[in-house]
């Protein structure tokens, strides 16, 4: 229990951390998501290279992992978008709506039933993001709308086929 505690609270530090840089950074966020992802491509490939851990893989493997990766990087770009034309702490509390689109495409993905309590609780998130946003702005209506919210909706797809 204490192990797990510890994950979460440094899994929610490097989140916020994450939005923080991106805001200091001032690359685009199509840029800093495609450096982002260079990085991450050549520190595995040079660990898995040394750990004698590269293996081949079909090219329907292939085609699966590039899906993945698809639905993650437009992940990305939409948070660092809501980071850079909102601000921190938009992206942060719109990436609540995770949990709530998460219960509504789980079951439409993996054919299961919808679980009622993991719907309502994903409407209280929703509710709570429309107490703490002030909407009387069209603009922060439009970036919540738009950036914020997308990236929630692409984080659910890669939650639930790895989990």
């Amino acid at each position: 229990m204490k192990k797990a505690l510890i994950q979460l609270h440094i899994a929610v530090f490097l989140a916020g951390f994450t939005a923080i840089l991106g805001k200091l950074i001032t690359l685009n966020e199509g840029l800093l998501v495609w450096y982002r992802l260079l990085i991450t491509v050549a520190t595995l490939a040079i660990l898995f290279y040394f750990k004698k851990k590269l293996v081949k893989i079909s090219l329907k493997d292939a085609l699966k992992f590039l899906g993945v990766g698809t639905i993650v990087a437009l992940h990305w770009v939409s948070f660092y978008g809501s980071v850079k034309y909102a601000n921190v702490s938009v992206a942060l509390v719109c990436f609540s709506a995770t949990g709530f689109f998460t219960s509504l495409l789980e079951p439409l993905i993996l054919k299961k039933r919808f679980v009622m309590i993991e719907v309502l609780l994903g409407v209280l998130a929703i509710a709570g993001i429309y107490i703490i946003f002030d909407f009387t702005r069209n603009t922060n209506w439009g970036l919540l709308l738009g950036s914020s919210v997308h990236s929630a909706v692409l984080c659910s797809p890669y939650l639930i086929k790895n989990f």
